[in-house]
């Protein structure tokens, strides 16, 4: 009798790509507003996506893919360009560093408009009652990027392709917020100092914790007063 096939290997296997090594000074949209501890440690102790991460990242892939194609073949479009570059340099007297990104999808109107759009697949669509900030730092960083009218954030249910949707307009202020935010972020990095745990305290976040690959390094920095 031959031996039974291992699908789940087979997906694994397919799956097992090596993770790209990062370099201080160059971040990411997707990161800016993720707990900066987290992110630093991917930064100083990378690890590699454990398999159920890695599942979840390529059905949101293959969810965007599906955008994408619908998006290409509607016909109310002029141009439709995916997976699109996007790069923001920064320096002051106290730092330089560089942002790049890929936004999901660029599409022009017949009309003439100019959309970004940004497709984020979540396991209950119901719970989205508006956008998540990390994924609004995000986009406005496209937005200051590219010369678009706006922007829309897409939420689409992993389950039944429901979908919610969010236009975003640029906010300077929140781009300020951002750019903040990578800046200290870049300063941690570059001085070897710890950030704080900033969704351990605080109550709508902490539950992320449980999930963050770096769990066991967070508590022991806490229980040595590194908070």
């Amino acid at each position: 009798m031959p031996e039974e096939i291992n699908i789940g290997e087979i997906i694994d296997k397919f799956l097992d790509t090596e993770s790209r090594a990062k370099v201080i000074g160059s971040y990411y949209p997707s990161e800016a507003g993720m707990c900066m501890r987290r992110v630093y440690y991917s930064y100083m102790i990378p690890k590699s996506e454990d398999r159920h991460s890695l599942r979840i990242f390529a059905l949101g892939n293959n969810i965007h893919s599906f955008l994408a194609d619908a998006l290409k073949t509607a016909g109310d479009f002029s141009v439709v360009n995916e997976e699109v570059p996007v790069r923001i340099n920064y320096s002051d007297e106290e730092t330089t560093f560089s942002i790049y990104g890929r936004m999901d999808d660029f599409i022009v109107t017949q009309e003439g408009k100019k959309i970004i759009i940004e497709a984020k697949s979540v396991s209950d669509i119901n719970r989205v009652e508006s956008p998540d900030e990390k994924h609004l730092m995000q986009i406005n960083l496209y937005l200051k990027a590219e010369a678009a009218d706006y922007g829309m954030l897409v939420y689409i249910d992993k389950k039944n392709m429901d979908i919610r949707q969010f236009r975003v307009d640029f906010n300077e202020e929140l781009y300020n917020k951002t750019v903040q935010r990578i800046k200290d972020l870049d300063l941690h990095l570059k001085t070897g100092k710890l950030p704080p745990a900033e969704y351990y305290f605080n109550d709508q976040k902490v539950w992320e914790c449980k999930y963050c690959p770096y769990r066991n390094e967070c508590m022991e920095a806490i229980a040595k007063g590194e908070s």
